[in-house]
């Protein structure tokens, strides 16, 4: 017989792992709301240990129903990188009760109590042996009961499970976007009369219009007006972009006439 923890450890790990990756953020909204309910907590966050990344709103959170969401954009302004450094902590839970947020020296938790938080929990995070982010849990309302040792570690065993989900379904989004592009400059390609072609491929191996004109026994300014219009045909901006665009397409290879 499953506990309620087990059960719901079990339910999640399922539904995760069948959804696909674009619907990520909506599944685990779903089931971080789950996780709240059962632990009688009203806000969870999921952030990486990057000022950088915090600062762009990469992370994920979640509220139980009727509670408001806190802004991302909010705490950016407040001095992240001293509520950042806590993640060093060799704790493996950093708590605040609500006095301690009221009078905190960091801006952030004390940003926190004025927008209702009565007790913040902060549980470093870690991925491939490295500390990756935390997982933050927030309770408005003191009169709960407080959360011992034991919830406290299945709660981290349940973020760690959703960070590695979150990380992978990030990572099979880029590797999708990056086949799409492939597939679409193939087709772009194939708008390139084959002269073209040529010259773009001289021009990958670091031969100069000059040195191109020389070896098709045409002008340079006629290779200029081909660069031009490959420019206009790939809808790239320069010739950096250009030669870029050549080389992820495997030109730039010794021409042979």
């Amino acid at each position: 017989m499953h506990t309620a923890f087990e059960s719901l450890l079990i339910s999640q790990s399922n539904r995760l792992l069948k959804c696909e990756p674009s619907l990520f953020e909506i599944t685990w909204r779903e089931c971080a709301v789950e996780a709240l309910e059962l632990f009688k907590i009203d806000r969870l966050s999921l952030f990486p240990n990057s000022l950088i990344l915090f600062n762009e709103g990469k992370l994920i959170n979640a509220q139980r129903p009727g509670i408001a969401e806190v802004p991302r954009a909010k705490y950016s302004n407040k001095k992240p990188t001293e509520y950042l450094k806590l993640l060093s902590s060799s704790k493996q839970t950093i708590t605040f009760s609500a006095y301690e947020l009221r009078n905190s020296n960091l801006e952030v938790l004390r940003s926190l109590y004025q927008d209702g938080a009565r007790w913040h929990c902060i549980i470093p995070l870690s991925m491939h042996g490295k500390v990756w982010g935390a997982a933050t849990l927030g309770r408005l309302d003191q009169a709960e009961k407080e959360i011992d040792d034991i919830q406290i570690n299945r709660l981290k065993m349940l973020c760690e499970m959703w960070l590695c989900y979150w990380q992978h379904s990030v990572l099979t989004r880029n590797l999708q976007s990056e086949e799409q592009r492939h597939i679409n400059e193939g087709e772009q390609l194939l708008l390139l009369s084959k002269k073209q072609t040529i010259i773009l491929n001289l021009l990958a191996t670091g031969h100069s219009a000059k040195e191109c004109a020389e070896k098709l026994n045409l002008s340079p300014r006629t290779i200029e007006s081909h660069k031009y219009r490959m420019l206009t045909t790939l809808q790239l901006e320069n010739h950096s972009e250009l030669i870029q665009f050549a080389l992820r397409n495997d030109l730039g290879k010794k021409y042979n006439p």
